[in-house]
């Protein structure tokens, strides 16, 4: 989380939480601090059953975009798509706001997903296909969702921050800077129809879902965004090779992922092979996204993931290697 907002938070913090706990139902000594990126993240559990309080500033999101992302996780909770859904307030609202000073924060709660994060040494070929059944089902889904309003409609990929990558490219690095601007032009040549492009999730790496008994639960959707459905594949797939326990040069292993995780997405979604083709160019923007958004971090801030992430990007993204290179086409 930005350390402006993560100061506004502290210094209003008993009063932010005391008006959470009433909008809720339950106490402000139940709440127990989970951690923060770009929101503040409470559990606490009341009437025994567990909960996720999320506290977002509105220098990251507006009102607007924190409803639209509810009323798209409850739209897809209610078509079967295995999500935590969200809970309203006492007041019958999915997103409550808190003035303080001349800014806002805004609350909201989902249930607690049952489960746990699936660590890389259990991970299997079951696995691999329920996440593409639940992504395709996901793709399935979205295609018919409209927001209430039109004011809570989700931002295009372009309107996104990640996206406006040479915000981040320091001179020294004119290749990169070229890169860039060649992908994302590539980008805005692409194709879209109700087929192939629509609100999708955008971060469905494995830390964004819990299995419970092969069940799996998506959850953090803060990202959610008008995108690509082949990109929204393209992401598991780049994130299972960044693992520490994964050879990101196996192609063996990314095959095998492959061939489950979309006979899985297929049993509930149809992909042309024209956007298989693409996944490369889609797995280098997120490549890209990462390693720009890296670049404007302090090096003693980066964990050991970010760092291993960093390992030889500049040489990749200016030579323009694949991120992994498989014949995509024979898993459409």
């Amino acid at each position: 989380m930005d350390q402006r907002n993560e100061k506004i938070f502290n210094d209003h913090r008993d009063y932010i939480l005391n008006k959470a706990a009433a909008c809720y139902g339950t106490r402000a000594d139940n709440f127990r601090r989970l951690g923060s990126f770009e929101s503040i993240v409470y559990e606490y559990e009341n009437d025994k059953r567990c909960y996720i309080l999320k506290i977002t500033h509105s220098m990251h999101r507006s009102v607007e975009l924190i409803q639209g992302e509810l009323e798209w996780v409850n739209y897809l909770a209610g078509g079967g798509v295995a999500v935590s859904p969200v809970v309203s307030s006492k007041n019958d609202r999915l997103v409550e706001r808190i003035d303080v000073d001349d800014s806002y924060f805004l609350i909201y709660v989902f249930e607690k997903a049952s489960g746990q994060q699936p660590e890389s040494d259990k991970w299997n070929n079951a696995l691999f296909e329920k996440w593409g059944r639940t992504l395709g089902r996901m793709h399935n889904r979205t295609k018919t969702f409209e927001p209430s309003q039109s004011a809570y409609r989700r931002f295009q990929w372009h309107e996104d921050y990640t996206m406006d990558l040479e915000k981040y490219i320091p001179a020294s690095q004119p290749k990169v800077l070229e890169r860039c601007r060649a992908f994302k032009q590539k980008l805005y040549e692409l194709p879209r129809d109700r087929d192939s492009y629509g609100l999708v999730h955008c971060d469905l790496h494995h830390g964004n879902f819990f299995v419970d008994n092969g069940d799996l639960t998506v959850f953090d959707f803060d990202d959610c965004q008008y995108h690509w459905f082949a990109y929204d594949i393209a992401i598991p797939l780049f994130y299972v090779l960044r693992d520490k326990r994964v050879n990101p040069q196996d192609t063996a292993f990314a095959a095998e992922f492959m061939a489950a995780f979309m006979a899985g997405y297929k049993r509930e979604n149809r992909i042309a092979r024209y956007w298989m083709e693409r996944l490369p160019l889609f797995m280098k923007v997120r490549e890209l996204e990462l390693y720009t958004l890296l670049l404007d971090e302090k090096p003693e801030d980066l964990d050991g993931w970010c760092l291993r992430l960093l390992e030889g990007r500049r040489e990749s993204i200016e030579e323009g290697k694949p991120i992994i290179d498989i014949d995509f086409t024979r898993f459409a």
